[in-house]
């Protein structure tokens, strides 16, 4: 009997340990990359309290102590871009199988197959207005001919509704890509995302030469739900702010910082905002407060009260 409560005694203080180095780990990764200096030094030190107070001492797995800290850095930095998840298993040892990267390219390549890159739902409504269900944005080098036979399919409806109710986000590039049919002002500057100093900003801008399709003209409704978050809530809000389109639906999520994925140690990873988006319009983004809609209604209203608007718009 005293020898197993030596054993269990053991294994809890190396439980301990391991928590109290990953969490040292954890802040030392947002002080070095997150975006807002401050916020990070008071993250690391929120995250060291309660550690020192004994907030994750039951944490017994790593896959209990994963929600504890994602509920104590959304609490202390309001930013939903940030989060730490378990790193995907090593292959077994001796065992012949893919590389972990490997592995996860091979995921991704699949999970853009069965997603049709992002593309759900093409059709033509009632009075030649053309729809459009996005619900990612994968990288320009995976969704771009698809998005670009979408637009091509819609390129003679006379209004368009582009529904981000359960769009998730994702490349900064591909959202670019599909405003290049949208906005009719080859090379404009559309936003920068702004790092931390010295790293330079990046800037995005529309092609030099924009695809035939384009209309800058017809009327647009982009539809919106609480879920809507990052890069559809990104489309929305640089249409609305240019005026070019009408945003129908729910205020959005309010998840504008872009991240970057680092490890932790040897079990964790975490995503960590390190930059700022920057419109070139008025300067700012929806981080924190979300796109307010134009027209207000519940997400489940918002494709038929689009649909209604437009029809009027068009005198149909």
């Amino acid at each position: 009997m005293l020898v197993a409560f030596v054993l269990v005694a053991m294994a809890a203080s190396v439980a301990a340990q391991d928590t109290a180095s990953t969490v040292r780990a954890l802040g030392e990764v947002l002080k070095r990359e997150y975006i807002d200096v401050d916020v990070a030094a008071k993250a690391d030190a929120a995250l060291q309290r309660a550690l020192a107070d004994g907030r994750y001492a039951n944490a017994s797995t790593p896959e209990a102590l994963v929600p504890l800290l994602n509920r104590d850095l959304r609490d202390i930095t309001q930013d939903k871009h940030i989060w730490v998840e378990l790193l995907p298993p090593a292959p077994p040892s001796g065992q012949t199988s893919p590389t972990r990267s490997a592995a996860a390219d091979a995921a991704r390549a699949e999970a853009v197959r069965r997603s049709n890159a992002g593309v759900r739902r093409v059709e033509i409504l009632r009075g030649n207005v053309g729809y459009l269900d996005l619900s990612s944005f994968f990288r320009p080098e995976e969704a771009r001919d698809t998005i670009a036979l979408a637009m091509r399919l819609l390129s003679k409806a006379d209004a368009l509704i582009i529904d981000m109710r359960r769009n998730g986000g994702g490349s900064p590039g591909t959202v670019v890509f599909l405003l290049g049919y949208l906005i009719d002002a080859p090379g404009a500057t559309l936003f920068e995302i702004v790092h931390r100093p010295p790293e330079p900003p990046d800037r995005y801008a529309l092609a030099a030469t924009l695809p035939s399709e384009r209309d800058g003209k017809r009327p647009i409704a982009v539809l919106t739900s609480a879920q809507t978050f990052s890069g559809g809530e990104g489309l929305a809000f640089l249409l609305q702010e240019r005026h070019r389109a009408e945003v129908v639906g729910e205020t959005t999520a309010g998840a504008a910082n872009p991240g970057t994925t680092y490890p932790v140690d040897n079990l964790f990873r975490v995503n960590v905002p390190n930059g700022r988006i920057k419109s070139a319009v008025g300067g700012g983004n929806w981080e924190g407060a979300g796109v307010t809609p134009d027209v207000k209604v519940p997400a489940a209203e918002a494709l038929q009260t689009a649909h209604d608007r437009l029809l009027r718009a068009l005198g149909r």
